[in-house]
């Protein structure tokens, strides 16, 4: 452990690190020494306000000969000095109870210790307020401390009122049956609905957040580039193994960053045996439970599959957030998964009863219809994940082999033991604090390193037991959030994503639309928006803001026509709002009654950037009366696009009658003229004028 950097664990702070199970080894206090508590203590030890920080505690196991090194610092957080303070450790009583709810115990308590002082040293010079200075305990004899022939033993540091709780192993004499240790890290990206759909500073600034140095997957590339560690890699992050990717709407920087992270991946595969996931890391759980989006996961778990052939994996592991396992959830699961066949699936030990009087399962189970499982212990898992700052990589580690041992000893000669260790999906280690975690763990001699192939082929021959596994109700697992793929929503995200693609299909251009948006729409159905249901909200909120933007830009325009005759044409007009061309719009005009019959089929419509389109039909008038037309606006595949208008033709068919009707009335014309003319001739015998002769043209 000497490689870790500061734990700092301030004065009567609790140190949360949380851990389930129940191992069993117990440590015995030193005889004839008094308590911790009845030992005297420089007044400015429990006067003045510190913290106590641990950098390392080594060796990881102590053998009969060696003698523990707890190094560290003690910082001054008071107003005053310390005169040269006394750091110690105390081992714990000798009945403090080491399975592994003792272990938590242990660790999550505060203030001094009743046990047995085992060492001492005081600092040599005196700690001026906010100053900082190290210090170093050796412990000599610890290893014949413990009443079995290795284990871990409960120790405390204290020093100026400050307390941190920790553990040290040992052993004498191997008395066991190792246990094989596997682990299985997620490359996921994080909730930021800015990573997609419109190209712009936003999107890049968001990459370069995500991918960027100091990011959260470049920490977890860092922690695990040397790590004995399963990768489950989601498919967003190697664009070009993906058809129909969206990088060609990206900018320069995205590009490159995404590139450089899907070679680093690429080029260390081969050593991580790499779990492909489910495209955009879909929320398997979410559809499992529901009968709604079975296709779409269908054909983002197949996109996995040539992904996992590039990388050397395999795509055919599930990896449901939350780690539970039902029956139902598994029959689920095996229907999206049919290409791949589904080999496996990752669940939580907390979620299974493996029917052996409370032990905790091991990594290789059986579920009763087949299925392969790679449990995950949810402690140890737990621990991993909390080497996120030096603060905390120092106790977790020490931590993990006190519970490491608790665990080995529920069935200690027990030969093909197997444990997996899975960090969360938001994993964001200090890359130095967790390789140095993934050190201690691999200098545990109780602890033998394997692969997660190993485990799964253990847990295709394991049997499974006619009682097991059963779901507990209430799952000690860490608590998950909620999925936001509802019902309701994975109906509407299909719909989404018909209509993303409908409305591509008529933009000039919509090959880039489509996978711009797709490819949005797509990520709706991730994973990673548990944590974040407001960004969800978001993004979904653009996407369909991208889609309405066609549909509402092309439209009818309304009007009211009059038409006065039996046959002829129509015309209606259809406008383009857009800054883009529109084509093969199909627009289709229905007469709402029988009065107006439509002959023309169909028109196919090519309209330009801020254009309109006067699309002619040819009607027959049956009857006289209004007609409301109904029209509809669609792109070849059927999806409806565009807003149809309020027309309404009002019919006055004409027929044979009019022709005679028009001659009746010329005729009273013509008559009532010569009437006129008649009465206002004069009465003498005047000579007529001369006619003027007619003109033909």
């Amino acid at each position: 452990m000497g490689g870790f950097a500061v734990c700092r664990v301030v004065a009567a702070a609790a140190l949360a690190l949380p851990l389930l199970g129940a191992p069993s080894t117990t440590a015995h206090a030193e005889a004839g020494r008094q308590p911790a508590s009845a030992l005297p203590s420089a007044a400015a030890d429990t006067a003045a306000t510190a913290s106590l920080t641990l950098t390392s505690v080594s060796p990881t196991i102590l053998g009969p000969t060696d003698q523990l090194v707890v190094s560290g610092t003690l910082h001054n957080e008071g107003s005053t000095a310390l005169d040269r303070p006394t750091v110690r450790v105390v081992l714990g009583p000798a009945d403090t109870p080491m399975d592994r709810a003792g272990v938590q115990a242990w660790a999550t308590q505060t203030g001094a210790a009743l046990g047995t002082e085992v060492a001492r040293v005081r600092l040599k010079t005196a700690v001026a307020p906010g100053d900082t200075q190290p210090f170093q305990v050796k412990v000599k004899g610890l290893a014949a401390k413990g009443s079995a022939t290795y284990g871990a033993l409960p120790l405390s540091v204290e020093g100026a009122g400050a307390v941190v709780r920790t553990f040290a192993g040992y052993q004498r004499i191997k008395q066991y049956q190792p246990m094989a240790l596997a682990w299985a890290v997620p490359l996921t990206l994080d909730p930021d609905p800015n990573l997609f759909g419109a190209a712009g500073q936003a999107r890049e600034t968001a990459w370069a957040n995500a991918l960027g140095a100091g990011s959260r997957v470049s920490r977890v590339l860092a922690a695990t580039r040397d790590a004995a560690v399963t990768w489950a890699v989601d498919p967003t992050l190697t664009p070009s193994l993906l058809k129909d990717a969206d990088t060609d709407a990206t900018g320069g920087q995205e590009q490159s960053l995404r590139r450089a992270t899907q070679d680093q991946i690429e080029s260390m595969a081969a050593q991580h045996g790499p779990w492909v996931l489910p495209d955009t890391d879909a929320d398997l759980a979410a559809v499992a439970a529901s009968a709604q989006g079975e296709g779409l996961m269908q054909s983002l778990v197949a996109r996995a599959a040539p992904v996992a052939e590039a990388l050397g994996g395999r795509a055919d592991i599930a990896w449901p957030a939350g780690g539970a396992y039902t029956a139902a959830g598994e029959s689920g699961l095996r229907r999206i998964f049919r290409v791949p066949a589904l080999a496996a699936q990752v669940t939580a030990a907390s979620a299974l009863d493996n029917g052996l009087g409370g032990t905790t399962p091991g990594a290789a189970q059986r579920s009763q219809g087949g299925l392969a499982l790679l449990t995950y212990d949810d402690s140890l898992s737990r621990l991993l994940a909390r080497t996120t700052s030096p603060a905390e990589a120092v106790l977790s580690a020490q931590q993990f082999l006190a519970e490491s041992v608790s665990l080995l000893n529920e069935l200690p000669g027990t030969a093909g033991r197997s444990v997996l260790v899975a960090a969360p999906r938001s994993f964001n280690p200090d890359p130095a604090a967790a390789k140095a975690f993934f050190a201690t763990a691999a200098a545990i001699p109780w602890l033998a390193t394997t692969t997660t192939d190993a485990e799964l082929a253990q847990a295709r021959r394991a049997a499974p037991s006619p009682a097991a596994p059963v779901t507990r109700t209430q799952p000690e697992a860490s608590p998950v959030h909620p999925p936001v793929l509802t019902s309701a929503r994975l109906l509407a995200l299909e719909d989404t994503l018909r209509t993303v693609e409908g409305v591509a299909e008529i933009r000039d251009d919509g090959d880039r639309f489509a996978r711009t948006w797709t490819r949005a729409a797509e990520q709706l159905a991730s994973t990673r928006w548990r944590d974040a249901p407001t960004a969800w909200q978001t993004l979904d909120g653009r996407v369909a803001k991208a889609a309405d933007e066609t549909t509402s830009a092309v439209k009818v325009a309304a009007g009211n026509i009059n038409f006065l005759a039996d046959s002829g044409r129509l015309q209606i007009t259809v406008t383009n709002s857009l800054e883009v061309p529109v084509e093969n719009v199909k627009l289709t005009v229905e007469a709402a009654n029988p009065r107006l019959r439509i002959d023309s089929p169909p028109s196919i419509l090519h309209i330009g950037a801020k254009s309109r389109a006067t699309v002619s039909l040819r009607v027959t008038a049956l009857a006289a009366g209004l007609v409301p037309l109904r029209t509809t606006l669609t792109t070849p595949d059927g999806t409806v696009v565009g807003q149809g208008a309020n027309v309404q033709v009002r019919v006055t068919p004409t027929g044979d009658w009019i022709y005679w009707g028009l001659g009746g009335l010329a005729g009273v014309i013509l008559l009532l003229g010569i009437w006129r003319s008649v009465r206002r001739r004069p009465r003498g015998t005047a000579e007529p004028t001369p006619a003027v002769p007619e003109r033909t043209v």
